[in-house]
């Protein structure tokens, strides 16, 4: 069995839009263009929704609304799916992971997104057994069930008991998931136990603490920490952006790289790669560095 990796992920995903020519969407994606994969995205947004679609539509597009997402999308600058077009017309030979999940979400490919390709086991090694190799059809599987009968009904007593315990119990899971996602939430606190983290190009996602020292995006696998997790967001901004809030606390934090280019985040603390710490945005990085309207890196406010 061949290892599953982040280049066979691309291969095998690229194979199936090559064979189907975007199957479901083929009349967006046969010939595809940035507008057209735009408005693939669009036709989908409200019907294909698995498991883990979410995750890699909010990856891609960053939305700052659950409530309009749909609109965010139909704003999305068809310049952001360049990357997309030149790898499906074979321009590129390879792309990134956020791009790569959205073009398997966009035909259907299963398992996805990468993070679920990679622990799966590889469908095109799996050896299937027909009439042919066994002169016999095999019987389908029969799926495992505790009971072949329903339990006896439970005494009135017994199960106003069953009741309230349930929904305790359901209660404190809800309070819990609540603290884990308040912004509020207390980032020093300690770390989960043996569960860690990695720094996915704009985000944070859970992985595996065996991998460490490194994730496979190269960065530091550290753990668990659910305030990073959930609230620091690398995301590209433009003059609509709210960057502040009512009483004048900044909601956009930044830093310059490297390369001297500004990068913002949603949330204060330290730089996920180079560790640095990240300052508040100020009016005067606004106008330096900002762009005056969406989708034009080059519209910057002249003296």
């Amino acid at each position: 069995m061949e290892p599953k990796t982040s280049k066979s992920y691309q291969e095998e995903v690229l194979r199936k839009y090559k064979r189907e020519k975007g199957g479901e969407m083929r009349g967006y994606l046969a010939e595809p263009t940035r507008s057209q994969i735009r408005d693939a995205c669009i036709y989908l947004f409200n019907r294909r929704k698995e498991k883990y679609d979410d995750y890699i539509l909010n990856r891609f597009f960053q939305f700052k609304s659950d409530e309009n997402k749909l609109r965010e999308i139909q704003n999305f600058g068809d310049g952001r799916f360049r990357s997309i077009e030149k790898f499906l017309k074979g321009e590129v030979k390879k792309t990134s992971t956020k791009n790569i999940n959205l073009i398997s979400w966009l035909i259907d490919f299963h398992p996805r997104p990468y993070e679920e390709y990679s622990k799966s086991e590889n469908s095109n090694f799996v050896q299937k057994i027909t009439k042919q190799d066994t002169g016999a059809e095999t019987p389908p599987k029969k799926p495992f069930t505790i009971s072949e009968q329903p339990p006896p009904p439970l005494e009135k007593k017994k199960r106003r008991r069953l009741i309230i315990t349930i929904s305790i119990a359901f209660g404190a899971t809800l309070l819990t998931i609540f603290a884990l996602n308040n912004p509020f939430y207390d980032s020093n606190s300690p770390p989960y136990e043996n569960q860690c983290m990695a720094w996915a190009d704009t985000v944070y996602i859970k992985v595996d603490c065996d991998m460490q020292p490194f994730s496979e995006f190269g960065t530091k696998v550290e753990p668990l920490d659910a305030s990073r997790l959930n609230n620091l967001k690398k995301v590209e901004v433009n003059m609509a952006t709210t960057f502040f809030a009512e009483d004048g606390k900044p909601m956009i934090w930044y830093s310059k790289n490297k390369e001297g280019v500004i990068e913002f985040f949603t949330a204060p603390g330290l730089h996920p790669i180079t560790g640095e710490t990240l300052k508040k945005i100020t009016p005067y990085i606004i106008e330096t560095y900002v762009p005056v309207h969406i989708q034009q890196s080059d519209s910057f406010l002249k003296e």
